[in-house]
Formats: structure tokens, sequence, C-alpha cells
């Protein structure tokens, strides 16, 4: 990993502690979750960077790949456990990384129990320790505190506009032999669940990201595609194209072209995830470098 790519890893990291405190501020009973949304992303923009991936605001059971609607209406409540997962890029680099919010305390010990889990794992995140070594603690870490990973999500690599690269990192023991490589990043990702521990795809579908352009008749179809090279591969959401053809076109036109776009294959929808109702989910997560045989956590 030469400097230029360090650097813009720990701008991306910078980045990201902001837009961090700036969430935790801002998440109040209340407070609508497209606003808060919209001002991370807002913050992210006007710090020069761009957006790694939609801000993830996922709620209670829910454990990933909820992001508001456009104009959406659900509000924040006191009891809700949320988490907050935020992608900033520069120059294509990407910071990924998570924290729990609950305004009532009634979860801080699972809360602190995933934090801890993820001080572990980084705590053993080192050139040449096999990948699982960090999974095998999350998990340790979590069944002593009462708690289960959820076994089915983990943490990943990202790269240059990818946000899911190699290595995949479970969140329990066993898996992978590959061990930590020099010049890489790694986002690790303790999910922690007061249930079995295990996520399904929810219907809804709110993130998406492009696979290739494909010739397409819809017309709407068309000017989305043509929309999305600006991401540069990283995913988008389905409010800032609403956003952006807002007063162009119907929103019923909107939908059915991205139907279309996803039948085709040319975008990929990322569903959300969840436990079961009633479940518990916290997440906690912070990206790492290997470099020069050295551990280097973004955002600290």
């Amino acid at each position: 990993m030469d400097s230029n790519e360090v650097k813009s890893y720990k701008q991306a990291g910078v980045v990201w502690a902001k837009a961090i405190k700036y969430a935790q501020k801002k998440a109040k009973e209340n407070i609508l979750l497209f606003d808060l949304a919209e001002g991370v992303e807002k913050l992210i923009v006007d710090e020069g960077a761009k957006i790694g991936f939609p801000v993830n605001l996922s709620i209670n059971e829910q454990a990933a790949h909820f992001t508001p609607k456009f104009k959406d209406t659900i509000t924040l409540k006191e009891s809700d456990v949320l988490k907050v997962d935020i992608g900033v890029a520069v120059d294509g680099f990407i910071c990924d990384g998570a924290i729990t919010i609950n305004l009532d305390n009634k979860h801080a010990k699972q809360i602190e129990a995933n934090e801890l889990a993820l001080s572990n794992a980084i705590s053993v995140a080192k050139l040449g320790e096999p990948v699982e070594r960090m999974g095998a603690i999350i998990e340790k870490t979590l069944k002593e505190k009462g708690f289960n990973p959820i076994y089915n999500l983990g943490g990943h690599g990202v790269s240059k506009n990818n946000i899911h690269d190699w290595p995949s990192v479970p969140n329990h023991a066993g898996g992978s032999s590959d061990k930590l490589k020099e010049g890489i990043a790694v986002a690790i990702e303790p999910f922690a669940s007061s249930g079995v521990g295990e996520i399904s795809e929810d219907v809804s579908v709110e993130i998406f990201s492009f696979i290739e352009r494909k010739g397409v008749r819809n017309p709407i179809a068309k000017q989305i595609l043509n929309m999305l090279d600006k991401y540069e591969g990283r995913p988008f959401a389905e409010r800032w194209i609403r956003k952006e053809l807002e007063g162009k076109t119907s929103e019923f036109n909107i939908s059915m072209a991205l139907k279309e776009l996803m039948r085709i294959k040319a975008i990929h929808p990322y569903n959300g995830l969840k436990e079961v109702k009633g479940v518990t989910v916290t997440q906690v997560e912070k990206t790492i470098l290997i470099n020069d045989a050295k551990t280097i956590v973004l955002g600290e």
C-alpha cells in the first residue's frame, strides 16, 4: 500500500469520525430517519469526501442494508436500538464503520459486549494472523456476556470503490484459514443478537449497486443507468435516484425502471437483513489497515 493510499484511507477515517459524532448528536427521540441519513451524507460531501455507501439506519431486529426511503416518515423512538453504519470514500478508498445508539440505555449491556468483542478482535488483527482468530474471539466474547454473534453476517475487506473484498471475516470460530496480508484494509464488524444469531432477507430493497451497462428500451431506466457513473461502482440508494428525478417523472415510472434494471441484472439489490421480530441486534464496526507490518485503526 503506497503512501497516497494510506493517506486517503486515513482521511476517510477522519471524515467518518466526524460523521459518527454528527449522528450521535442528532439521533434524538422523534428525529426523522430520512433527515438523519440526509444530514450525515451531506456532512460527508461538505467535508470534501464521497459517500462510500448509503447510510444504513437499521432498527431493533434489523441488522443491515436498511436506509430510509425518499421522504420517509419513520421516526426514532427512545426505546429503539439504532445501528448507524457509515461509509466514507476518499479517492475511492473507503472507511467503513458503525455504532449502535439506544436512547433509553436498556440495551447498554449488549452494546458494551459488542464493543468489547470488536476491541478484542482488533487486538489480534495482525500481519500473518489467521482471519479466523478474529471470528473466534468475537464469538467467545459475546457468548461470555450472554449474547450470540450473528453467524451468517461478518466483516470484510474493503478496497478502492469496493465495499466487499477479500477477506471475509466471520463472527464465529471456524471458517477460512487465510491469514492477514500486508497492504490490505479490513472492516471488522461484530453483530450481537439477543436471539439465536441468524438473519434472513427482508422484502424491502432500498440499496443497489451497478453490475454492468445493458441495453434497455425504458427511457427512465436509461436515464438511471447514466446517473450511476458518478458513484464509481459504490452502492447507491433508491432515495438518491428519486431525489434527483423528483418532478421529472412519476414515482411509479422510477419503480418500474429499477425493477427492469434488476430483471436484466444491470443493478444488484441489497435486501434488508434482519433477525426475527422481538430480537435485538447491535453492531459496531471499524476499518483497519495492515501496512508496514502495523495495524492502523481508522477514525481514531
